[in-house]
């Protein structure tokens, strides 16, 4: 993109909406990680346009949670500490016993299908314990089931807090067997679904969120541990250095 290609993007609101789309990814794949500043200089050459959409995209992104400004410093990805994580888990909760409802009241066997599909493909790749594929996959498969809700309401409201907790959500997925835990109850889900079975549904969906909640309690905890260890090893090791 470049400024000669701005005029065929269309008005300046088309091209905010691009640069935040592809800020908003940036952050998803953890291109930008919290507590990162957002560089205007590298990202208007990176995205071939001018600050202005860009301030624009990052204000749209700041009221979404994602990024936040702070003054005289500049604008930076919103670091989710972990208090405000587990509201977050706790409202999605009740969504998404919702959204299980709805799904299992209108959905087709097509798409039933297509839900497996996505299950098998995060089966082949738990099994080899690949992140960078599972990941994406599992945005894929939650955002079919929330397009299968067909509640656009229950979509807004859905969306805003995912995208909080993408800060959080590949650490609760990094622990050993997470991925394949997290399938198991996924494939539990489109069962329940299969079967048409509302109340099943909506509580498969809640308990696959609080038990999402448990493995990033358990990683949290996971890492403090693994740093309270590194801090006990090194601290005879200074002190023979006369450090």
């Amino acid at each position: 993109m470049n400024d000669d290609a701005l005029g065929r993007l269309g008005d300046g609101g088309s091209l905010t909406n691009r640069v935040q789309a592809a800020i908003e990814e940036m952050i998803m794949n953890g291109e930008l990680r919290g507590g990162d500043k957002v560089n205007e200089i590298t990202l208007s050459e990176r995205f071939g346009t001018s600050r202005g959409p860009l301030r624009e995209a990052c204000r749209a992104l700041a009221q979404e949670g994602l990024l936040v400004a702070i003054p005289n410093r500049g604008v930076f990805v919103r670091e989710l500490d972990l208090r405000e994580a587990l509201e977050v888990y706790d409202v999605r909760s009740a969504l998404d016993e919702l959204m299980g409802r709805l799904i299992a009241e209108r959905v087709d066997d097509a798409q039933v299908r297509e839900l497996y599909g996505l299950v098998d493909a995060m089966d082949r790749a738990a099994a080899e314990r690949d992140l960078e594929r599972y990941y994406p996959t599992n945005l894929e498969f939650h955002n079919r089931l929330l397009a299968l809700a067909n509640n656009r309401r229950l979509q807004r409201l859905y969306k805003g807090l995912v995208k909080e907790l993408h800060l959080f959500r590949r650490k609760g997925l990094l622990q050993l067997g997470s991925m394949r835990i997290s399938n198991e109850e996924h494939r539990q889900i489109v069962q329940s679904i299969e079967a048409r079975d509302p109340i099943a549904a909506g509580v498969c969906m809640k308990s696959h969120v609080l038990a999402a909640k448990q493995r990033l309690l358990a990683a949290v905890e996971a890492e403090r541990a693994q740093e309270i260890t590194l801090a006990q090893t090194s601290a005879p090791r200074r002190r023979r250095q006369g450090t």
